[in-house]
């Protein structure tokens, strides 16, 4: 049984000046190379040592971030209590952890707090840029050209009422009205999405979707990948991924 290489690196870059990303971490040397990479990529840069104080900062600032990157283990506040604090304010403004491999649990809670997703350390620096720019894509209007890419063919992905187009990384769905509407989805949503509907009907291990999902990350376990097709499954519809007892999931085409 294959699994798929998704590659979607190659992300336009949004349609702002510059936005601000927080990073929230106690470690100096995660904080540094971090600020100077995102920094080299024209975001502005806001870095904090543990939660409480981003909360203060958040809770007075006339420019907010717009995407935060938490560590989970940090003294005072950590990434957990300031993820449910901060969302209970800006409940739209995405989160990505960065989390140890002894860390499972509170990965795993922080996705069902409302964590849009998480990377292991050492992570690639790359793969953390993909994410940010799919996440903040959510909060911008799409553009022209982004609208001529969801109409190109050799780039869609059809199923029912479902297009995916590979290239923008964008999904839509027709609602109960007809009207196509955009499905928010991380990058982690997308690699699992695309995979499976280039593969309708074909059944993948927990295994298989762990190496799909996170090609730079081994350190996962079986409950995260469920984890996520939770959450896909509430965007795409619940019966469109059927599971299939002892082996994995399998998405219905």
């Amino acid at each position: 049984m294959k699994s798929v290489a998704v590659n979607c690196y190659n992300l336009f870059i949004v349609n702002v000046e510059k936005p601000k990303i927080a990073i929230v971490d106690d470690e100096k040397n995660v904080r540094l190379p971090l600020r100077k990479f995102l920094e080299s990529e024209g975001f502005e840069v806001a870095e904090f040592s543990d939660g409480k104080e981003a909360l203060d900062d958040l809770t007075k600032s006339k420019n907010p971030p717009a995407v935060y990157i938490l560590d989970i283990m940090m003294p005072v506040m950590d990434g957990i209590m300031f993820l449910q604090k901060y969302k209970a304010i800006f409940p739209e403004v995405p989160a990505i952890f960065l989390t140890s491999r002894d860390e499972e649990f509170d990965k795993i809670l922080g996705l069902e707090l409302g964590a849009d997703d998480y990377l292991t350390k050492p992570f690639s620096m790359k793969e953390l840029l993909a994410r940010v720019k799919v996440l903040l894509r959510r909060y911008q209007k799409v553009s022209k050209e982004d609208e001529k890419l969801m109409e190109d063919d050799k780039n869609l992905l059809r199923s029912e009422n479902l297009v995916l187009n590979t290239k923008s990384c964008v999904a839509k769905a027709k609602n109960a009205a007809g009207d196509s509407e955009e499905i928010p989805l991380t990058v982690t949503e997308f690699r699992l999405l695309e995979n499976f509907m280039k593969n309708p009907d074909e059944v993948f291990t927990r295994e298989q979707l762990i190496e799909i999902a996170y090609p730079e990350d081994i350190y996962l376990n079986d409950r995260a990948i469920d984890c996520h097709i939770k959450r896909l499954r509430k965007k795409i519809g619940t019966e469109r991924i059927e599971t299939v007892y002892g082996l994995g999931y399998k998405f219905l085409g």
